[in-house]
């Protein structure tokens, strides 16, 4: 049977996949938003806490069964890191070299890019780049990659307490209580779009907590997900048409925090639960599982086209003057290069240090203990 992007069989979570696929496409759409005419989406940071809530499901999903089997924590967030990386790894050098190379001609550009190859070291190794650095940001190379510190942060917290978060009682008082903590950053900040900056950096444990250990507790009411009855193409669309509407609520101020929250707390766990129990039609699934497939090569690769077209538009205002071609020609751009590599680096690059990884523990388990006396 063939397989979605998240590992699922087909007639499982492709409407998920779309949904992912759909949600990486407007986190772009919202970066680049002045090449696209009048458009706007006040809430679209909003698109990333539903990335940590299906992370949650799906990893809860995949790994639950195997920690009650005895996974060891080294080995998961080894395979963590190793979905990660090498994608991050390619955005991290596309947005050094970029940002390097337009440093080119400036009075201060030399000293521009060795700052830059400073915040490199730190990053190569996915750790932020520190504030004494001269880094406003946590990732300062490629900064949507502040979402996966946080990822590997609450799954560290997931696999190194899951002796007490098998007990779903306990999973639900820290969900309240991530609840609560995301609800008092939404307000001291007046936005949920926080913990990308150093000087909101705590917001992100905030996101990440709340998103991811939802997630994780959404699996276990659900449970395992279901073989989806085919819908009407009606059903499929309207429930990925909820995600660009909920982008567009418009609010003002003192309502902002309000309407950030419903959406993380209230529309993503409901949209999880009806998304994995429903599939598009079958003449859909391709597209929908190609959507699954690039989205985090389309999240994590989009900054560097997103510096330059800002470069651009610091000399010259054509870019904003060919809105929406230039925000099309962007997206078509960072579409393409996220379809070829995952096709041809994300996917042979993790399937080579796997079994590289396999070799390795199979000459562990080979080899003889010190000391031992042949018989």
């Amino acid at each position: 049977m063939a397989k979605s992007s998240m590992g699922l069989p087909q007639d499982n979570f492709v409407l998920l996949d779309g949904r992912r696929g759909l949600g990486a496409i407007l986190v772009l759409f919202g970066h680049t938003m002045q090449y696209w005419g009048p458009f706007s989406a006040p809430s679209g940071a909003v698109i990333v806490d539903l990335f940590f809530l299906l992370s949650g499901f799906v990893i809860a999903y995949a790994y639950e069964p195997r920690f009650a089997a005895g996974m060891r924590a080294a080995e998961f967030m080894t395979h963590r890191v190793v979905r990660l990386y090498p994608l991050y790894f390619l955005g991290t050098l596309l947005g050094f070299v970029g940002l390097c190379a337009m440093t080119v001609g400036d009075a201060d550009g030399l000293q521009r890019a060795g700052e830059r190859a400073v915040q490199l070291a730190p990053q190569l190794f996915m750790l932020p780049a520190p504030e004494v650095l001269g880094s406003e940001k946590l990732y300062s190379l490629n900064s949507p990659a502040w979402t996966l510190f946080f990822e590997l942060f609450v799954n560290l917290v997931y696999v190194m307490c899951f002796r007490w978060l098998r007990d779903t009682r306990v999973l639900i008082g820290v969900v309240i209580a991530c609840a609560a903590f995301l609800a008092f950053t939404v307000f001291s900040f007046g936005v949920i779009d926080v913990g990308s900056h150093w000087s909101d950096w705590w917001g992100g444990f905030a996101r990440g907590g709340f998103g991811f250990f939802a997630g994780v507790l959404t699996f276990r009411l659900l449970g395992s997900p279901k073989t989806a009855r085919r819908p009407t193409s009606k059903w499929a669309f309207a429930i990925l048409v909820t995600i660009p509407v909920a982008c567009f609520v418009p609010a003002t101020a003192e309502l902002r925090p309000f309407v950030d929250l419903t959406l993380a707390i209230v529309l993503g766990i409901p949209l999880l639960w009806i998304s994995q129990t429903v599939a598009p039609p079958t003449r859909y699934h391709s597209l929908f599982i190609l959507g699954g497939r690039i989205s985090y090569a389309v999240y994590i690769l989009h900054q560097p086209f997103r510096e330059v077209a800002e470069r651009i538009t610091w000399h010259t205002p054509v870019l904003i003057e060919a809105a929406p071609f230039s925000g099309i020609a962007i997206m078509a751009m960072v579409v393409t290069l996220s379809v070829f590599a995952e096709r041809y680096y994300d996917r042979p690059v993790r399937k080579f240090i796997v079994a590289k990884l396999k070799q390795r523990e199979a000459r562990k388990r080979n080899r003889k203990p010190a000391g031992a006396i042949a018989g």
